[in-house]
């Protein structure tokens, strides 16, 4: 399985379990993340989600070849949903993240109210190098999280961010030798709280920006597809898959 679903009680545990491929998402993983999140907050048993990866990666990004069939035709059926999950999601989301976080694996996390992190943890977008540009509403919120200058430096030139970066400038909560623990820690302390109260006030830090939020992810993905379908993607994707420098006219 590439996703491993756990109910512990009211914590619903997310861990993406795909090391062959450096738990890079698919369109069948985000098929599985979107539904179990939004059933996830449907259910009054579900009280926190935890989400996390691996020991020594949290996401790879997309997957590549989802991209090639993207670029050929395909649809993207179910990666724009995983993201509206998120935003909409009232129930509170703990991550743990070890080792690099990729692209999607990064911009996620904007949307999880809150993160740990290894010591080894590193987050990177690298959209423009891949020939794509900003998803997730990255466009807008990122440089809220972590500043202008940063959210430039990693969304239009793919620089990475470390664990210590991502404290410093307030992106993760944490930085743990063991942030898998420190997460369920965490879920467990949110489990013991009035759950209807927890659910509304993070529904009004929230509630004010959701359906902007939802429209920008929309437009994104419009551009990203557009993007996906380019020459100048399909070269960059291509020298990826074939461990060579791209080349741009």
């Amino acid at each position: 399985m590439d996703i491993q679903l756990t109910h512990n009680g009211p914590i619903l545990d997310i861990q993406l379990t795909r090391p062959e491929a450096k738990n890079s998402l698919n369109q069948a993983m985000y098929h599985t993340l979107a539904d179990t999140i939004i059933q996830g907050n449907n259910s009054s048993e579900t009280r926190v989600i935890v989400l996390r990866g691996l020991s020594d990666i949290f996401c790879g990004g997309n997957d590549m070849q989802d991209f090639v069939a993207i670029s050929q035709g395909m649809a993207d059926f179910h990666g724009e949903r995983f993201m509206k999950s998120l935003v909409e999601c009232e129930t509170p989301i703990v991550a743990s993240v070890s080792g690099p976080a990729i692209g999607i694996g990064t911009t996620m996390l904007q949307f999880v109210d809150v993160v740990y992190c290894s010591p080894s943890a590193v987050f990177k977008t690298p959209f423009v190098q891949l020939g794509l540009c900003p998803e997730m509403a990255s466009s807008t919120e990122f440089s809220k999280l972590v500043g202008p200058r940063k959210a430039k430096e990693m969304l239009l030139l793919g620089a990475p961010m470390t664990a210590e970066e991502a404290l410093t400038l307030g992106f993760v909560n944490q930085i743990s030798n063991t942030p898998d623990d420190a997460a369920l820690q965490c879920a467990e302390q949110i489990a013991l709280l009035p759950p209807k109260a927890m659910q509304i006030s993070k529904s009004m830090l929230g509630q004010q920006d959701k359906e902007r939020l939802l429209r920008t992810i929309e437009n994104e993905n419009v551009e990203l597809i557009k993007r996906i379908r380019s020459e100048e993607a399909k070269e960059a994707v291509s020298a990826f898959l074939e461990k060579r420098p791209a080349q741009f006219s």
